[in-house]
């Protein structure tokens, strides 16, 4: 098969593959009690780890005024912590609480157990070509300034 067939036809795979996993856990999506920009802002606030309105509203490409209703509403549900900054009275770190992490890890968890069961329906043999291939991909990826490696316990 010629370089630009695989690749179109990985593409395609790749494609496949999401759409199947997303259709499985879109279920749990859908339960949430989150408007799309609050999961946004509380998926953006929980990979900074610390962040402020003027950072999340540049992140979310609105303005500090429309960041404060959306946080309002995490603080509300106790998913995010706003906190008075000591260096700059006139701002505030917005943080994810322990509910916010909890509720994130639940889903990304999710994720993980479905890709696990997934894979252990493969063979060793098969298993061993996907690790080959899918660390060639992080090799590549690892070069991007952007990157950061999965950390799991």
């Amino acid at each position: 098969m010629k370089r630009k067939n695989l690749i179109d036809q990985i593409i395609r795979l790749q494609h496949d593959l999401m759409y199947a996993l997303d259709k499985n856990d879109r279920i749990a999506w859908m339960e949430l009690n989150l408007t799309i920009a609050q999961l946004k802002s509380l998926l953006f606030i929980y990979f900074e780890g610390t962040t402020n309105f003027v950072k999340l509203a540049n992140a979310l490409d609105v303005t500090p005024p429309n960041v404060t209703g959306i946080i309002n509403r995490l603080v509300e549900q106790e998913l995010v912590t706003r906190e008075e900054n000591p260096e700059d009275r006139r701002t505030f770190i917005l943080r994810v609480s322990k509910t916010g992490k909890e509720l994130v890890d639940r889903l990304h968890d999710r994720g993980i157990r479905r890709m696990a069961d997934i894979l252990d329906r493969l063979s060793t043999e098969e298993l061993g070509h996907l690790n080959k291939g899918l660390t060639a991909l992080v090799k590549i990826v690892a070069d991007d300034k952007e990157y950061k490696p999965y950390e799991h316990d």
